[in-house]
């Protein structure tokens, strides 16, 4: 196994940026060096949540474990509080840097297979929205896509109103003019308010339409959520109006709170679920 927490200079954002790499072993305790040559491991793209950054998969998580049993890369980026946008306020470009700039460094210096069948992608939280979206944007990079108590269509259709009462609700305002709580003021950086991302290329539903409108072959999808958490009443929803438009998914309605435990019950089940070939794994004695 190794696991490459990799710092360089991103052109994007002109900073510095970290994203951890997990590269499988094919033996416990093995050496790489003798992986056939030429072979380009399958890749999961992973994202955290809000807050977080590319250390918190190998932290929280048994990631590296579920990496090595199924022969798989996992690429871990940070995304902070960026909503996984190119910001509104400021325009920083942490979708940019993520979505476009990231594959193609990280390919450039280490093994990841760049076809359709051998990607894939999955988020946690606010990274189950920004897997989503790209899964939306570029759905020709993707095989399958997960999602784990993610606010894939947290975006609303409707004008949005927060009336005597609900000052503190966490969620978009339609206009920057409403009052915000302060802990929800970096998602207003990221998106400004819902009247500014309403049908634009972040507004997953939106995308998701165009894309079924399209007939845009899309990635399989895996979507889950706890009913103890607490965002499962909108999930769900959102979930019953994509399959009203038709989209096929896994639509897992289990238990579990808006954590790490159910993040790593469901990371293990989307590695398993997924259709992965051309594997180079590690050996079961």
């Amino acid at each position: 196994m190794a696991l490459n927490k990799i710092t360089y200079f991103s052109e994007a954002l002109q900073m510095r940026m970290g994203v951890s790499v997990i590269i499988p072993e094919s033996n416990w305790g093995s050496s790489l060096s003798d992986r056939p040559v030429g072979y380009r491991y399958p890749t999961l793209w992973l994202l955290s949540g809000g807050g977080y950054d590319y250390t918190d998969w190998v932290r929280y998580s048994a990631i590296e474990l579920f990496a090595s049993k199924a022969g798989i890369a996992v690429v871990m980026p940070s995304a902070f509080y960026s909503g996984y946008m190119d910001t509104i306020h400021g325009d920083y470009k942490y979708w940019t840097q993520i979505s476009e700039e990231l594959p193609t460094f990280l390919r450039s210096i280490l093994p990841l297979s760049e076809t359709k069948e051998d990607n894939f992608v999955a988020g946690f939280s606010m990274g189950g929205y920004g897997a989503f979206k790209w899964a939306m944007q570029n759905p020709e990079m993707f095989t399958s896509c997960g999602v784990f108590s993610g606010p894939i269509g947290f975006i609303s259709k409707e004008k949005v109103v927060f009336g005597p009462g609900h000052e503190n609700d966490i969620g978009l305002r339609e206009t920057e003019e409403e009052p915000t709580p302060f802990f929800f003021h970096t998602m207003v950086a990221s998106f400004g308010s819902m009247s500014a991302v309403r049908n634009t290329i972040n507004d997953n539903i939106y995308q998701l339409e165009k894309n079924l409108k399209n007939k845009t072959e899309l990635p399989q999808f895996y979507i889950a959520t706890g009913v103890e958490d607490a965002i499962a009443e909108q999930n769900y929803k959102n979930a019953d109006v994509m399959h009203q438009m038709g989209l096929e998914f896994d639509d897992i309605r289990d238990h579990g709170r808006h954590d790490w435990d159910y993040c790593n019950l469901h990371v293990e089940k989307f590695i398993k679920w997924i259709p992965l070939k051309n594997v180079f794994g590690m050996e079961v004695e």
